[in-house]
């Protein structure tokens, strides 16, 4: 009866433990790739008589995520922003191209898996590369011309949004980021530009891409199931 009893306990210890690494993943921590996307930007603040410009984000991120539910991740970007001047007098495309730097803490909604959507928030660093004025209707004055000096160097923002993360092979990822970005400084130096002397401008960029992720490093024993 004892060895009966000893069995059974055995057999029972041997499916618990067998469930128990079923129900555990592998799970990558640290993933790296490329993105590419649209950058939808104005201004925001005392913006009157501004619209809308597209332009692109392209580049690469670099994404860790524990165990659990929280993850952080670092972008390097060529962002193109600006914003289109129109009035009944003048008509022209404002382009300021940044390299821009967002840092995010990540929520993942799920544990694991093969679907992983997650939100972010964040600051953002943006180091102006140039600027100028385009498509300038009438073209007269100068209007269509470099004006990096109108802007300034550095731009601080908060960044925020939603990512949709598949599983499309080994150790591989598939994104759809969505993100809309505020600065929280002035934009332009003391020198006003063609849309008149103003103050508080504040870029506002809306942005939507698509990223690739690959697995860098060992990947990780999960003890979450779902």
């Amino acid at each position: 009866m004892f060895r009966t009893i000893s069995l059974r306990s055995f057999y029972c210890l041997v499916v618990l433990v067998s469930l128990c690494f079923t129900g555990s993943y592998a799970q990558q921590r640290f993933s790296a790739g490329p993105r590419i996307g649209l950058n939808l930007s104005n201004y925001w603040g005392n913006a009157d008589d501004l619209r809308f410009k597209p332009g692109v984000n392209a580049g690469v991120f670099l994404s860790y995520s524990s165990l659990n539910h929280f993850g952080i991740s670092a972008d390097v970007l060529y962002s193109q922003r600006g914003a289109k001047y129109d009035t009944q007098v003048l008509k022209f495309t404002q382009r300021v191209n940044y390299l821009e730097i967002p840092v995010v803490a990540r929520y993942y909604l799920t544990l694991n898996g093969d679907f992983r959507p997650n939100i972010f928030i964040g600051p953002s660093l943006g180091f102006k590369l140039n600027a100028r004025r385009v498509n300038g209707e009438p073209n007269v004055n100068n209007i269509n011309a470099d004006n990096t000096s109108d802007f300034r160097d550095i731009d601080l923002g908060a960044t925020g949004g939603f990512q949709l993360n598949w599983r499309t092979g080994k150790r591989q990822h598939f994104l759809i980021d969505a993100r809309y970005t505020l600065g929280l400084s002035e934009v332009q130096t003391s020198l006003p530009n063609r849309w008149g002397a103003r103050n508080n401008l504040q870029n506002s960029t809306i942005s939507l891409s698509l990223g690739y992720a690959f697995g860098v490093g060992p990947e990780f024993r999960s003890r979450y199931s779902r």
